[in-house]
């Protein structure tokens, strides 16, 4: 199907009208009634959840979805953070099949979720794959939590997280998001390694990859240069969640430094050597600073929490200089 822009404002209504982001606007009971109507699509099966998208972003029954097709059903406990091989089964099943233009839509991957919950491929226990935990407190806020952790995990929640939402709060567009990332690394890198080795770099800790796109979006557009973007991958290459991941701090840290050359110099320009030196720098002086300033590496993010301030806290480390693209 086609993606309009009357479609793109019904889903930015409907997503607005079911988060609490004015109250001096917002009618908290209203928010909240409509926050337990989709509570309670998503309690009653994949037939009741489709159902109720469809009407609310104006998608017609008989209106076929053009889909990316997953390459097998995944279950509740795999959604939330898929595990390496299965990212790589997806990125494989996808290739070629996706835009980078739609993959940056929250609205694309919903529809995408649409269908395939249609299909009962996420299976029939849906409120603990989209839902999540329900922690205690208010019962708006309880159901605000839920109903924000649903929109993020179906494809981003762009007016309270922006763009980066959807390259890391969508679990399925995360992983393609990772695999194209690891193509370019790979492409770029002077044969030092390959996609797959990237892509289990960049998933060796959630924590690390929601620093590195949340700053290249932000604030340090110049680390989304793919040759130092690879050399800097390349410094982390053994790692993997099996080899205690990445450390989130140090990599952001060096991230930052090796945007400070930036300004002064054209890395097309550079060999790869010397991409090398610069990143091997940059870690090297990330890891002192982070060592003398004792950080302690928080322990990976459930990639279902809803923690809004995840990546847009600031870091313990203040950035002093203004960035430019």
């Amino acid at each position: 199907m086609r993606i309009t822009a009357a479609l793109e404002q019904q889903f930015s209504n409907w997503q607005r009208g079911l988060t609490l982001t004015d109250r001096r606007n917002q009618s908290v009971e209203d928010v909240a009634e409509r926050q337990q109507q989709l509570i309670e699509a998503v309690k009653g099966g994949s037939a009741d959840l489709a159902t109720y998208l469809r009407e609310r972003l104006g998608i017609s029954a008989d209106e076929e979805l053009d889909l990316l097709v997953l390459p097998r059903a995944i279950a509740h406990s795999e959604f939330r953070d898929p595990p390496f091989q299965l990212e790589r089964e997806l990125v494989e099943a996808w290739a070629n099949q996706v835009h980078p233009r739609e993959a940056s839509q929250a609205l694309f991957w919903t529809i995408c979720h649409l269908g395939w919950i249609e299909e009962g491929q996420l299976g029939e226990q849906l409120d603990e794959a989209l839902l999540g935990s329900i922690e205690s407190g208010a019962e708006v806020k309880t159901e605000e939590a839920a109903v924000r952790n649903l929109l993020r995990r179906m494809g981003g929640l762009p007016h309270v997280r922006g763009k980066v939402s959807v390259l890391n709060d969508c679990p399925l567009s995360r992983a393609w998001w990772r695999g194209r990332l690891a193509a370019e690394a790979a492409a770029s890198c002077d044969n030092s390694f390959d996609a797959e080795t990237a892509h289990r770099v960049l998933h060796a800790t959630n924590d690390a990859w929601a620093r590195l796109v949340g700053d290249s979006v932000r604030r340090i557009t110049v680390i989304n240069h793919a040759r130092i973007r690879s050399a800097l991958i390349y410094q982390y290459r053994d790692c993997s969640r099996g080899h205690g991941g990445v450390p989130a701090a140090e990599m952001q840290l060096a991230a930052r430094f090796l945007a400070r050359h930036g300004p002064a110099l054209q890395f097309d320009l550079l060999d790869w050597p010397e991409l090398l030196e610069l990143s091997a720098d940059a870690v090297a002086r990330a890891r002192a600073e982070a060592a003398s300033a004792g950080t302690d590496e928080s322990t990976e993010q459930d990639a279902g929490d809803d923690n809004e301030a995840s990546i847009q806290s600031p870091s313990r480390f203040r950035w002093t200089r203004p960035f430019r693209a």
